[in-house]
């Protein structure tokens, strides 16, 4: 074997950190410190197929991933090039505002799909700018996109269900336009050293209301058996939260015993440059090795920065644990004290709570097995 040891299920492929956006909570402003090369190693094509190899049946999922990755679309193009005919798969986050109609029909031929991120109807105010504006060519040019998703950053000025009623709009449309629905997730904003602290100051009781009437309204459906197609995208992400809980209780006993970064980053989710050089995660500038590098000494460098086991006995205390699985390992004690884990247990725990409570009908009636 040429490359580094390695069993992989995801490769983030970093392709620079130059971004036509300044989201105000961008985590990536106060850990990337160093600029990514333009340049690409031939070499990391050998070392996605020997990836490939090495995973068997199961693909490798390439992700490509800035700053903003459309900057970068010469780059996106010969990655799925040289790795076409290998066993992997693509995907792509976005916030969609360089798309142009070449790069839909790339994206499109090549069934990549494509995540923008997108924060509903107070988005200027989180990105300063509207990828989906009704008014604007950029919106119609999304929606042509045979795989498109809307991911959400939960904030003080994004809250759950009006974001996913906005995301119903979006989806209602693309609906007409293709016949199917598209994808949806919401992820919670988090401090990593954001200079303006402003959308970190969450209404967490509106949080708690909403996810579980949310919760409530998800389970009332299953139990009924009735779909209402303009509820998709609450009804969706409940899905989501559902299996989730179903996997952790039912498929894991309820035991969570990580010592590591339940995402995976560094393990079994590499991230790596256009040169070969491998960090702990992507939203990160400090490197952690390189393909060449032997598994012991790059595992070394990802455990060092991973202080996933020193949180355990808090995460175990915890009933968003089986939700989070203990969370991002980039953020500190100290904003996980005071904002991290507060906004966690608002949006998971009441999910728990209903779940609970219509648990024993869910199963009985099927939808648990």
């Amino acid at each position: 074997m040429k490359f580094l040891r390695r069993t992989t299920s995801t490769i983030f492929i970093m392709l620079g950190n130059s971004c036509n956006m300044n989201c105000k909570y961008c985590l990536q402003h106060p850990l990337v410190h160093e600029p990514l090369t333009k340049e690409i190693n031939p070499e990391i094509f050998d070392f996605i197929k020997e990836c490939t190899e090495e995973n068997g049946e199961r693909p490798v999922h390439l992700q490509f991933y800035g700053g903003e990755p459309l900057l970068y679309f010469d780059a996106i193009q010969k990655v799925v090039e040289k790795t076409k005919g290998l066993n992997c798969t693509y995907g792509i986050i976005t916030n969609g505002r360089a798309l142009t109609d070449p790069m839909v029909d790339f994206f499109n031929a090549h069934d990549i799909p494509v995540m923008i991120s997108w924060d509903g109807p107070h988005v200027l105010q989180t990105r300063g700018f509207d990828s989906l504006n009704p008014r604007k060519p950029l919106r119609r040019r999304i929606l042509r996109l045979n795989r498109l998703g809307l991911s959400s950053v939960i904030s003080s000025k994004a809250y759950p269900r009006e974001v996913l009623e906005a995301m119903q709009d979006v989806s209602n449309e693309y609906y007409s336009l293709h016949g199917y629905q598209i994808m949806v997730n919401l992820d919670t904003i988090f401090d990593t050293g954001l200079p303006n602290k402003e959308l970190l100051e969450v209404d967490y009781g509106r949080v708690e209301k909403e996810m579980t009437d949310m919760a409530v309204l998800y389970l009332e459906s299953k139990l009924s058996g009735k779909q209402n197609r303009q509820e998709y995208t609450k009804l969706s992400f409940m899905e989501s939260l559902f299996y989730s809980l179903k996997n952790f209780y039912l498929d894991r006993n309820g035991v969570w015993n990580n010592v590591t970064c339940s995402c995976g980053n560094g393990y079994t989710t590499l991230n790596m440059d256009l040169m070969g050089n491998l960090y702990p995660c992507h939203n990160t500038s400090v490197k952690a090795g390189n393909i060449h590098d032997g598994l012991f000494k790059y595992l070394n460098a990802i455990w060092k920065g991973d202080p996933t086991k020193e949180h355990k006995e808090a995460c175990l205390d915890c009933l968003a644990v089986a939700f989070c699985k203990g969370g991002c390992k980039l953020v500190s004690d100290k904003a996980r004290k005071e904002t991290y884990c507060k906004l966690k247990r608002a949006m998971f725990v009441p999910v728990l709570s209903v779940f609970q409570r219509y648990g024993e009908k869910l199963v009985g009636d099927g939808h648990g097995g």
